[in-house]
């Protein structure tokens, strides 16, 4: 993962576990997360003093420009799944999952899942969006395809609360109709309809406690 849309971040921040140290940014891409939780782990009600960030990426550029924001404790090159050397209180993976190969997906799953000693948060495209690689600021990443999906009965079933975040799942009929005309939507309303109902969401976070 290299980026991810905005309105990801009110939401993820705040649900880092509050009595988190130390925290794993799977995918870590660009950087964000490490940047967003340096300069705003106060909206999250963190209660530890200091914040230590861990991340690893499959894009050999993306784990350079990470570690080169001084946000992060260490940055590493690991493609999954493979395993975790250590453990972590919150452990993220934000637009992540969907990178990995179908048939190996929930096997990366159970391997962050493990890795999280209080909590673990997972976001992913409210639908089956699969794409290839694409060209990004290190030049052209093949692991920025999206190969898996899973929809949010599975997180469900392994117990997690989901959260739907962004209007626009192109698959939802209301969506669609609403997108072809052109209806003006506020965007209070436009951040509410997805918590709301969840087919309309981009995208779901899910996440849950592993304590």
């Amino acid at each position: 993962m290299s980026s991810s849309p905005c309105y990801l971040d009110p939401i993820v921040v705040p649900l880092i576990h509050r009595d988190t140290k130390t925290i794993l940014d799977a995918g870590c891409g660009y950087g964000r997360w490490g940047c967003l939780i340096q300069c705003n782990s106060f909206e999250a009600g963190l209660t530890t003093e200091h914040q230590y960030v861990d991340g690893f990426d499959a894009f050999p550029p993306n784990v350079k420009l990470s570690s080169q924001r001084n946000c992060y404790r260490k940055v590493w090159h690991q493609v999954m799944p493979s395993p975790l050397q250590d453990v972590w209180d919150t452990v993220l993976a934000i637009e992540f999952i969907e990178h990995i190969e179908q048939d190996k997906a929930e096997e990366v799953i159970n391997i962050l899942e493990k890795a999280a000693k209080k909590r673990i948060i997972i976001s992913v495209p409210n639908w089956p969006f699969f794409r290839g690689g694409l060209n990004q600021i290190g030049g052209y990443n093949e692991f920025e395809a999206h190969k898996s999906y899973f929809p949010r009965t599975y997180f469900h079933k392994r117990g997690y609360k989901i959260i739907g975040v962004g209007f626009g799942n192109p698959t939802n009929l209301l969506v669609r109709i609403i997108n072809k005309t052109k209806f003006p939507l506020a965007q209070p309303i436009r951040e509410l309809m997805p918590r709301m109902f969840l087919p309309l969401a981009a995208h779901i976070i899910a996440y849950k406690d592993t304590e």
